[in-house]
């Protein structure tokens, strides 16, 4: 009995010290990066934790001020790096090194409720190469949409009228165009459609709110927890969704393989899904993959809806508070391009042309942005340089510093913490511009 103990303990011992040699072995071969400094915490695990959520602003500056505009924080459970005007550049133009969908996942995991493989990858690829290349065709159905929603929700408020929950009704105006443009004109106005739109993008909205406080533990957790009530939603919105877009796509395929090339295709995402051979095989209706099609534009209604909602709420909330300063001049400037066009309507280039407009939506969002954001994910192989010699390994987060980007004069102009409607108007920048990898507004997440 002695030596069979004896033995058991011999045979631990040497598992134990193998896989310790292992350690060691691995750790002395990993190379030593010149990272940015970490900043001085007090308290381990939690780290910087706390004062991330109790006073942002506060942490960042006193880090800037004595790290320099790139340095690391140790925030929920794992480091993370921040950079500021010198280095976002390079953080958004790389993106084969910086990911920004894999830095959102982190926080908003989303692929574990639309779990669809390839989903993000090919809903980026609608993104760019249909709605960008066909947003001029888009607008006129846009704006079509856009006008019949106000009209339903708002209505002309011949009498002062008030909305005592503008966000709620900005999320039912959007809806209506984005539902449109989604799902198509045979039943984008379903009610139950546009309340599937409506509860999914509230449910995500909320997700975002959610701090990652069991991410302490491990990220896993914070991941598995957070998207619980998602998980229960989208399983009841998603039925709703296939129930009613499954007659409008074997309505579409039947027509397709009856008319031929003289079938007229619509303009729409759901067309998208439709012409991928992977999605559906031989144009048959029993050979569709619905589930994907659903979890598609469920990922298209946080992509669209949850982003709108917040800016436009946000744009608008400036407006009225700014309304004396600004209000009669974007008004006449809206009236002197429609007289432009006789009143018909809008056109892209006439909507390019509300210069002052534009200037007002940017620094609206300018100035909504958080403290860090934008979080991006290092995915090269082993470690990235940056320009100013600092590294990192693969795998760790890089948030931009917008309280460094947007207070800055020299990027900003004058007195750059006050709103200023028409700071840029000398720019040649637009508030929303698609290019071929990314959506480039440092506004438009979150």
């Amino acid at each position: 009995m002695i030596e069979i103990t004896l033995g058991s303990i011999y045979i631990q011992s040497f598992f134990i010290g193998l896989i310790l040699a292992a350690i060691f072995f691995k750790l002395s071969r990993r190379t030593k990066l010149n990272e940015p400094p970490l900043a001085y915490y007090r308290f381990p695990i939690i780290g910087h934790t706390w004062s991330y959520l109790t006073d942002c602003e506060k942490l960042i500056l006193e880090s800037r001020k004595k790290y320099g505009e790139t340095f690391s924080l140790y925030v929920f459970g794992q480091i993370q790096t921040v950079v500021g005007k010198e280095t976002v550049h390079e953080v958004l133009k790389k993106d084969q090194v910086f990911n920004f969908r894999e830095g959102y996942r982190t926080f908003l995991p989303l692929h574990f409720v639309f779990r669809q493989d390839m989903l993000a990858e090919n809903n980026a690829k609608i993104t760019r190469d249909y709605i960008s290349g066909k947003f001029k065709h888009f607008i006129s159905k846009l704006q079509e949409n856009i006008i019949k929603a106000i009209d339903l929700y708002i209505g002309e408020c011949a009498e002062p009228k008030i909305i005592r929950e503008p966000r709620k009704t900005l999320a039912d105006i959007i809806a209506i165009p984005v539902a449109n443009i989604i799902v198509g004109d045979e039943c984008y106005n379903n009610e139950d459609i546009l309340e599937a739109f409506k509860n999914v993008s509230l449910l995500i909205a909320k997700l975002i709110f959610i701090p990652p406080i069991l991410s302490l533990i491990h990220p896993w957790l914070h991941q598995q927890f957070v998207v619980i009530p998602l998980r229960f939603g989208w399983s009841q919105h998603k039925k709703v969704i296939i129930s009613h877009i499954k007659p409008v796509i074997e309505k579409r395929l039947d027509n397709k393989k009856r008319l031929g090339d003289a079938w007229v295709a619509p303009l729409d995402i759901l067309q998208c899904y439709l012409d991928d051979p992977e999605i559906v095989l031989d144009l048959d209706p029993n050979n569709v993959n619905y589930d994907y099609i659903a979890d598609g534009i469920g990922h298209f209604i946080f992509a669209t809806m949850t982003n709108s909602t917040f800016g436009t709420t946000n744009a608008l909330y400036d407006l009225v508070e700014k309304k004396q300063l600004y209000w009669q001049e974007l008004y006449q400037e809206a009236q002197e391009i429609n007289k432009q066009c006789n009143g018909n309507e809008l056109t892209f280039d006439d909507i390019a042309k509300m210069v002052k407009l534009d200037s007002f939506v940017k620094e609206s969002l300018r100035l909504s942005t958080g403290i860090i954001g934008l979080s991006h994910k290092c995915v090269s192989k082993s470690y990235y340089t940056f320009a100013n010699g600092y590294q990192i390994p693969s795998g760790r987060l890089v948030s931009l510093n917008f309280s460094d980007t947007n207070n800055d004069e020299e990027l900003q102009g004058q007195n750059p913490k006050e709103f200023y409607a028409y700071r840029h108007l000398e720019r040649d920048s637009p508030a929303t511009k698609l290019e071929r990898n990314r959506k480039v507004n440092l506004n438009i997440f979150l």
